[in-house]
């Protein structure tokens, strides 16, 4: 079984075959197009276990209170099944082709062993917290931020001993010190709303990269500063943060960037949203994330003449998604 039509690329879209028996690509089609066909997209940044308190969550609490230490967040998580709530992020995940996820795992060692029993077609990055005065559970460290996490610097280290990645909250609501991140040397840093011009360049020049989660800032009053990490070349990648308060479809998210972000042109959010955090991942030239031959891809419905209104446009669906190898 073949998919015929323009396949998104580096290099904007270019007429292809794609063979789904052994995702084998070749160069342009004979007859007509199957759809429009995108690499799965990347989401760099979820808390899935809170996915199942998305009907419950309280109005108008602010960030601190919502999902700060101790705040109404993590007492729902106290309370309820978080294996059932993953799962429920891991479908939305898996109905909207979404190949790779970088996951914030509260509650410790138990709080990775979640996923011990879910199957993902796609590639999960277990990003842990420590629970209880523990040592770092898994490779990956997740930090809530410097303020909250005293230990941010041991965490980074136990995570760079074992050859994982740290990923760390910062500026979301307020800004924070940019030196002080630039000293723990994180792999990414997520949010930087509040983030100076000057801030960014030093991310920027650091080797840091960053993601951005639009709907979820919204949800706060939070915009964060995605024109100028385009204009520096920042390494970007999308997320969607809190399942609680947005879903974890990439499309919905990179449809709502377009309606809110619109000098961004469409050929860069869809980039973003196919290839981000590139820089970050092939690091050692080793990566096979940004490898078009060996990823799996969308086939989405054409609804529009040009290529990215199609993709971009509410109207068009997934057809089907062929997974990795």
């Amino acid at each position: 079984m073949f998919w015929k039509g323009p396949v998104f690329t580096k290099d904007g879209f270019r007429n292809r075959t794609i063979n789904l028996e052994n995702c084998e690509v070749v160069e342009g089609f004979d007859g007509e197009e199957d759809g429009i066909i995108v690499p799965l997209f990347r989401n760099c940044h979820t808390h899935l276990g809170d996915t199942l308190a998305r009907d419950t969550v309280p109005k108008d609490l602010s960030l601190e209170k919502l999902v700060g230490p101790g705040g109404w967040k993590h007492k729902w998580l106290e309370k309820n099944n978080i294996e059932d709530s993953v799962v429920a992020g891991m479908k939305e995940i898996i109905s909207s082709g979404t190949g790779l996820i970088l996951d914030f795992r509260e509650g410790g060692k138990e709080g990775l062993n979640v996923f011990d029993n879910i199957e993902y077609p796609g590639t999960a990055i277990l990003l842990g917290r420590p629970k209880n005065g523990e040592e770092l559970p898994g490779k990956n460290a997740g930090i809530s931020s410097l303020k909250d996490v005293v230990n941010s610097s041991d965490l980074a280290t136990a995570a760079r001993k074992k050859g994982g990645l740290v990923g760390i909250h910062h500026s979301e609501n307020e800004r924070e010190d940019i030196d002080a991140l630039i000293n723990l040397a994180p792999d990414f840093v997520v949010h930087m709303c509040h983030a100076s011009d000057d801030d960014l360049e030093k991310v920027k020049d650091a080797g840091i990269s960053v993601v951005v989660c639009p709907r979820s800032n919204e949800y706060f009053g939070n915009i964060p500063p995605l024109e100028k990490m385009i204009d520096l070349g920042m390494d970007i990648g999308f997320g969607t943060d809190n399942g609680m308060l947005c879903s974890v479809n990439m499309l919905e998210e990179i449809r709502f960037i377009r309606e809110k972000f619109s000098s961004i042109g469409l050929d860069s959010i869809l980039s973003i949203a196919c290839f981000g955090l590139d820089d970050m991942f092939n690091k050692d030239g080793t990566s096979t994330y940004s490898n078009l031959e060996q990823s799996g891809w969308i086939l989405l419905s054409r609804v529009e003449e040009d290529e990215y209104e199609s993709v971009f446009d509410t109207k068009s669906e997934i057809l089907g998604v062929r997974w990795r190898n």
